[in-house]
Order: structure tokens, then C-alpha cells, then sequence
């Protein structure tokens, strides 16, 4: 799911004419009228994103995937250069309610049982991007913690690869209980505690 929230500025031009008409008893002179234009200069194109999660089920790992319908981008540096740059500090945040795994029942179970049971919203921030590695700082359960993520550039898009660990980084042992109790048969009696994140950032 592709979603655009960044407001971009558009800078106006404006343009001068001047002219100047000669009496009609003095020789006749040709003037050249002049107009003084400034260019208008090209909108900067809004970033557009999606971003996909991947959490597992049953003893053989199957995955499920899911994102979120909420997220925003916030603190992008338009002019710059490169996405590498543009996202450096940049910061979002992740809307849990707007769960989406194209199984209602399911996601009403990832919001009740689960995203219901821990402290706030999901956010955080972009560190340097350099050599395909980035730090990005997490903060889920009111917990932040740091995690290098992998990156490529393909054209005119940054695509991320990360994971977390529900449990051992966000401290969310309640959440994960609850929601396993709520999917055991479902999931033949095991739920992951990792979740693979994948995302993709479009000039």
C-alpha cells in the first residue's frame, strides 16, 4: 500500500512588462518591449511510500503478512540531493489500530489482543544512510530501541529490510501471550516472536 503525506511548497513566478508610447510629432522610434520572467522552478516531487511486515505462525514459520493504512513521513529534506540524504532524520509514525491484513477477523484479533495491549503508537527515526546500512531508532511499547537496517537505491526508490523481535526488544510479552492465546489452533501452538519489516521509499 502506497501512501503520500509530505505537503511540498510550489514557489510562484511573477512576471513585469513595461512600454513606453512616443509622441506622434517626433520621429518615429521602435521600442522593443521587454518582459522580465522568472522561471518558475519545478515542484519537488512528493515522496510516496508503503511498507510491509511479516510475522510467523505454526511450527513450520509460515508467514503473514500485513501493514499498516496510517503511516506519515515527517521532517523530509525536499531539496536534497539524494533519498539517502532527503531521509537522514526524518521521522514517522505508525498508526497500530490501522492494522491491515486483508482478513477482517484477523485484524480485529492484531488489535484487540495484541496492539490494544501495549503503550501507544509505533514510531521513530532514520539515522545516516551509508554503505547500505542505516540505524534506525524504533520506539513500540513505549520502549526505543536502535536496529541496523539493510538498504538498496534502484532507480528512483529506496527499498529497506529489517526485523525485530517482539519480545527481546519491545519488552511486549503480555501482547504476544494474549494474542497467541487468542490464534493457538490457529497456529498449532506457536507464534513467533519475529517480525521481518520491508519498506519502499519512491521520489
Amino acid at each position: 500500500m502506497k501512501k503520500s503525506f509530505l505537503a511540498l511548497a510550489l514557489i510562484g513566478a511573477f512576471a513585469i512588462s513595461c512600454g513606453e508610447k512616443k509622441d506622434a510629432n517626433t520621429e518615429t522610434t521602435t521600442e522593443t518591449t521587454t518582459e522580465q520572467v522568472e522561471t518558475e522552478a519545478p515542484a519537488a516531487k512528493e515522496l510516496t511510500y508503503s511498507m510491509e511486515w511479516t510475522a510467523f505462525k505454526t511450527p513450520k514459520k509460515v508467514g503473514v503478512k500485513g501493514t499498516f493504512s496510517s503511516i506519515k513521513l515527517n521532517e523530509v529534506k525536499a531539496d536534497a540531493a539524494t533519498l539517502e540524504e532527503a531521509l537522514k532524520g526524518a521521522s514517522f509514525v505508525v498508526e497500530t489500530a490501522t492494522v491491515s491484513t486483508n482478513d477482517a477477523g484477523r485484524d480485529e484479533k492484531l488489535k484487540a489482543e495484541f496492539f490494544a495491549k501495549m503503550v501507544g503508537n509505533i514510531s521513530g527515526f532514520f539515522g545516516e544512510f551509508k554503505d547500505g546500512k542505516v540505524i534506525v531508532n524504533l520506539t513500540m511499547n513505549g520502549i526505543s530501541k536502535e536496529k541496523e537496517f539493510t538498504y538498496i537505491v534502484e532507480g528512483d526508490a529506496l527499498k529497506l529490510n529489517g526485523a525485530i523481535d517482539i519480545i527481546a526488544d519491545f519488552t511486549a510479552q503480555s501482547a504476544f501471550d494474549s494474542l497467541h492465546a487468542a490464534c493457538k489452533d490457529l497456529h498449532e501452538g506457536k507464534t513467533w516472536s519475529d517480525v521481518e519489516i520491508s519498506a519502499e521509499i519512491k521520489k
